[in-house]
């Protein structure tokens, strides 16, 4: 993992990680006193004590089933480009640029993905490729938000126009692949087009992306609609249907590590617009916030352990199976502390 704090050192600097060292610091006085950032955000957190748990671990359930999904949608982006990895380890490699999000601003668990990725393929312009990979996963998320645009236009919450920018998206990949189809690269940059060389070849590997990016788009609706409905909002589902979409716009901003407040500000403005409070709200994208950052630090943390150098292949599954049982022994206590205990 040495080399995935040298690339977020290179891409922050000193300065940068001094930076999120005090945002950090700053995040975690807020959360301890909220009265400080004003009534209405320590009201959202009194709200928090009526959330019911069962749904909060329903949402724990579908933020693991859309990460799992992102990283095979990642490990099927890097086969289109001649690569070769198991979905543990697109997991693990996921998972690691997870965690390092957590903790950094401007998205730098995107550069580590990158470059971890770029490792399991066999060209020697490999960021280039991975990069290509990455442009191919945007045009599939696409698809996606445009078809859950179309969902939401139909029950009456979201606007029609979205689904024209996803269109505009969609159709600028086609015109790349077809244009990129059978042309072999002259140079460098021309590696950023291989995986839409494999995408105009192959189409039917472009419905497995999208397959892919849609198990995990369910997952996060699934999860929003779960942490709507331990707050008691009304309509959990429809009302997810408009969270997803502004989380996208969100993450286009990622000012704070883990784009902490940008994620529950999105979702508070997202609720405040289908008639739910900005208490409940902001109350609701904290949960979200919250759970989904539990299960990414889960996540990350059993990528570090997967992707850690071992002196031997016994040491890495003591060290595998350590981990393991602690990931059992801490869900199985948060568990009965937070669900069966008050059922007694």
């Amino acid at each position: 993992m040495g080399d995935t704090f040298q690339q977020v050192r290179s891409r922050l600097g000193l300065r940068g990680l001094a930076a999120t060292a005090a945002i950090l610091v700053a995040l975690v006085v807020a959360v301890a006193t909220p009265q400080i950032l004003g009534t209405r955000v320590a009201a959202a957190f009194s709200a928090l004590n009526t959330a019911d748990p069962t749904w909060l671990w329903l949402a724990g359930i579908g933020f693991c089933l859309a990460v799992v999904s992102a990283a095979g949608s990642w490990r099927c982006a890097i086969r289109l480009c001649g690569g070769d990895l198991t979905l543990p380890d697109a997991c693990a490699r996921y998972g690691a640029g997870s965690l390092v999000n957590t903790f950094v601003p401007a998205r730098a668990g995107d550069a580590v993905r990158l470059g971890l990725f770029s490792r399991v393929l066999p060209n020697r312009e490999r960021l280039w490729t991975t990069g290509s990979a990455f442009g191919a996963l945007g045009a599939a998320r696409a698809v996606v938000l445009g078809a859950l645009v179309i969902a939401g236009s139909a029950i009456g919450t979201l606007p029609i126009w979205p689904l024209f920018v996803a269109l505009g998206l969609v159709a600028i990949a086609v015109a790349v692949s077809v244009f990129a189809r059978g042309r072999n690269p002259e140079h460098r940059a021309g590696h950023l087009l291989d995986a839409f060389r494999a995408l105009g070849s192959n189409p039917a590997a472009g419905l497995r992306l999208v397959a892919w990016i849609a198990v995990s788009t369910a997952g996060r609706l699934a999860a929003a609609s779960a942490v709507a409905a331990a707050l008691g909002i009304h309509n959990p589902v429809a009302a997810a249907i408009v969270i997803i979409p502004a989380l996208e716009v969100a993450g286009m901003i990622p000012l704070t590590p883990g784009n902490v407040g940008i994620t529950s500000g999105a979702i508070a403005i997202a609720f405040q617009s289908q008639g739910v409070s900005f208490t409940n709200g902001l109350a609701a994208g904290i949960a979200f916030h919250a759970v989904e950052t539990a299960v990414g630090l889960m996540f990350g943390i059993a990528s570090a352990a997967w992707l850690a150098p071992y002196r031997s292949p016994a040491m890495r599954r003591v060290v595998l199976l350590a981990t393991a049982a602690s990931w059992a022994l801490g869900i199985a206590g948060a568990f009965s502390a937070t669900v069966l205990v008050p059922l007694v």
